[in-house]
């Protein structure tokens, strides 16, 4: 029986991104007819890769390929299929991951409680040396119950999904919006929650409290809210974006934020990453809160990402000839 030989290259400036060593002598302890060769450097991977089977990493060259003769699986920590940078030949099967549900679920949550409490307002306040705001926080709609509010999810997949789990205990109503919704509805809806497909988008969106977007940047997505759908909210409204940046116009969405058309967005993306000077959201708009694609940052990420792997690894172990 020929030995699997499974390659790692997953480093990322980001440590959250980086693999751990203790990750890397777990997985060996529990597969010992595996080799696991642990690439620290791009050259490392690229002079090993001829050997590998299987290719764990984050990112990937197109002209690598050619280098990967035995290659056949590749596995992204990723949850989008545009962070590994590379289209790989019919014969390579690639693995991108659903664990992020849980993380990015807990940062919608929280700026949702942040924005509706006031507490968000009120830490703004504190940057600006005032020691007791409470007049902003007096001001009609400027603190709501979370309770009983409706969110429209938009891209019902895994991620969607996980929030709508974490809001459904706060009794908030849930549409879910996809491409084809599913014939049965998940366990944990209850009256009033729906899924719905795309073309009811523009006749969800005035009862909506939460816009939430979960979306790949895929075929299309582009410009999905713009400046009818921001006209169709109401004043009250907040967008939360946690998916990828090309599904808002940007531009549009800035002025409904100067004219308070509605009343916030909290983004974690956005079409050029990072964010620079002069784009129309660097701008201290009303409402605007800014994330630096950080929603699924977290200490557990590798953690759950060796997790996820650990099944398939032991299934190409089983069939290994």
């Amino acid at each position: 029986m020929k030995q699997l030989t499974i390659g790692l290259y997953l480093e990322q400036p980001i440590h959250y991104f980086r693999m751990k060593r203790h990750l890397v002598e777990r997985l060996r302890n529990m597969f010992p007819e595996v080799t696991f060769i642990w690439c620290r450097s791009e050259a490392s991977f690229k002079r090993t890769l001829p050997r590998f089977d299987v290719v764990l990493s984050n990112r990937f060259k197109d002209e690598w390929f050619p280098l990967a003769k035995r290659l056949r699986h590749m596995f992204s920590p990723a949850a989008g299929r545009d962070v590994m940078g590379a289209n790989p030949p019919p014969h390579i099967q690639t693995y991108y991951c659903t664990f992020h549900g849980e993380f990015i679920a807990e940062t919608i949550l929280g700026l949702m409680l942040g924005i509706n409490r006031g507490i968000l307002q009120s830490y703004k306040h504190q940057l600006a040396n005032e020691l007791w705001p409470w007049r902003p926080l007096c001001e009609p709609g400027a603190i709501r119950l979370l309770r009983g509010s409706h969110a429209v999810i938009i891209g019902f997949g895994h991620i969607g999904e996980w929030i709508a789990r974490l809001l459904k205990p706060f009794d908030i109503r849930i549409t879910g919006v996809r491409r084809n919704p599913p014939a049965k509805r998940p366990s944990y809806f209850t009256e009033g929650d729906s899924i719905v497909p795309v073309t009811q988008l523009d006749k969800v969106l005035p009862t909506a409290d939460h816009v939430i977007l979960a979306l790949p940047n895929d075929t299309g997505t582009d410009n999905l809210l713009g400046a009818r759908q921001f006209k169709k909210m109401a004043r009250h409204t907040v967008i939360y974006n946690i998916g990828r940046g090309n599904c808002i116009d940007e531009a549009t969405l800035a002025k409904a934020l100067r004219t308070r058309a509605i009343a916030g967005a909290c983004l974690d993306v956005f079409i050029q990453e990072p964010l620079r000077k002069g784009h129309p959201l660097a701008q201290n708009l009303p409402g605007l809160i800014r994330l630096p694609h950080a929603s699924a940052f977290a200490d557990e990420y590798m953690e759950r990402f060796t997790d996820e792997i650990v099944p398939l690894i032991a299934a190409f172990s089983k069939t290994q000839t």
